[in-house]
């Protein structure tokens, strides 16, 4: 049972529906993973065969309201027809003892994409479908995704293999700046490129699932019991000697604003605990050029997208990379006059996130 649970109601649509489908008990699984998906952010969850993988991420799209009722809301993407039978069979399931008033319309089933219309037609709230017929169906104008709330990926296990990374970053690139973001993965490390997608994402590994004391996100590991002992002494210290602190105080709240000042605190407090994501990057030094790069924030591409991108497609570390400054539209990245003219030469017109980018020198004014 969860509690504080800020989703309560929410848990319980998914806890009813679940009793009615013959389900006893939530899945360790199912515990760990509901609330992120409440949550609204973006997340990746390991899976390792766990049971209830599919009627995890169904549920809550099933039981829940969309607005738009004229194009679909949600986009489920898997690699082969044998997956979209899957999430076909859980929702039939499903059904068997519920009522749900939303739809799903599953796609790659037969031959033919022109036999997917009628369905399509019916204005489902979810579609299932493998990434190539989704892509044909983009390319027709058969299917609007400027609507879509949730992007859900099922990750194959041999994903390189099939084209299926490629095929998500041209799905992806076509999606609001909203859409929330769910992949579910066997393991951690065959995620691939497919993170750069995310925004801010929570990470839930396999091996948390089972530890009721400790917060994981991404490589953090906190222990919540050893986190709480240590707040309770900086409290008692703060009750000890208050005046020590107001030349502080007064600094922290001219320059903190007010919604953020709880945010800062644990910023601080993460990092009085060693558990820093790391020290500030060491940039060379030199004849530096600033090379211009068509792509930015309203991308969800971060500092560290760029960073990866140009380590990989240079071959290079990262200590030879300069500053690289992300904006809404483009970006720009920082090199020696040699990796320069090569990035230009690897990178300009190279597909990324399913669109092709312009790498070039700035101009003198950036």
């Amino acid at each position: 049972m969860f509690h504080n649970f800020r989703h309560q109601d929410k848990m319980d649509k998914v806890i009813s529906a679940l009793k009615l489908s013959g389900f006893q008990a939530l899945t360790s699984f199912q515990k760990q993973v509901l609330p992120a998906i409440f949550s609204g952010r973006d997340l990746i969850a390991e899976t390792k065969q766990a049971e209830g993988i599919v009627i995890t991420f169904l549920l809550p799209l099933l039981t829940r309201q969309f607005q738009n009722k004229n194009s679909p809301s949600v986009l489920i993407l898997t690699d082969s027809l044998s997956s979209v039978r899957r999430w076909e069979n859980n929702y039939l399931l499903l059904k068997r003892n519920n009522i749900f008033k939303n739809t799903i319309t599953i796609l790659g089933s037969n031959n033919n994409p022109g036999n997917d219309l009628p369905d399509i037609h019916k204005k489902p709230s979810i579609i299932v479908g493998i990434t190539s017929r989704i892509i044909d169906h983009i390319r027709r104008n058969n299917i609007n995704l400027k609507n879509i709330d949730v992007l859900i990926i099922d990750v194959p296990e041999t994903q390189g293999q099939t084209g299926f990374e490629q095929n998500v970053f041209y799905i992806a690139s076509k999606l609001n700046r909203k859409t929330q973001i769910q992949i579910f993965i066997n393991s951690i490390t065959q995620i691939g490129e497919l993170d750069t997608i995310l925004y801010h994402p929570k990470t839930l590994l396999y091996t948390d699932r089972e530890k009721m004391g400790i917060i994981t996100k991404g490589d953090l590991t906190v222990d919540k019991e050893k986190l709480e002992l240590r707040i309770k002494s900086i409290i008692q210290e703060i009750k000890e000697n208050p005046d020590d602190l107001l030349e502080y105080r007064k600094i922290f709240k001219k320059n903190v604003p007010i919604f953020l000042r709880s945010y800062f605190a644990s910023k601080l407090l993460m990092d009085s605990e060693g558990s820093s994501t790391g020290s500030m990057r060491k940039f060379p030094t030199g004849n530096m050029q600033t090379l211009f790069v068509s792509i930015g924030r309203r991308r969800k591409v971060h500092p560290r997208d760029l960073l990866k991108l140009f380590q990989k497609s240079l071959d290079i570390k990262s200590t030879e990379i300069g500053p690289i400054k992300v904006l809404d539209n483009y970006s720009f990245i920082e090199l020696n006059e040699k990796l320069s003219k090569k990035a230009v030469k690897l990178m300009n017109g190279m597909e990324y996130r399913g669109r092709k980018i312009s790498v070039d020198f700035a101009k003198k004014r950036t």
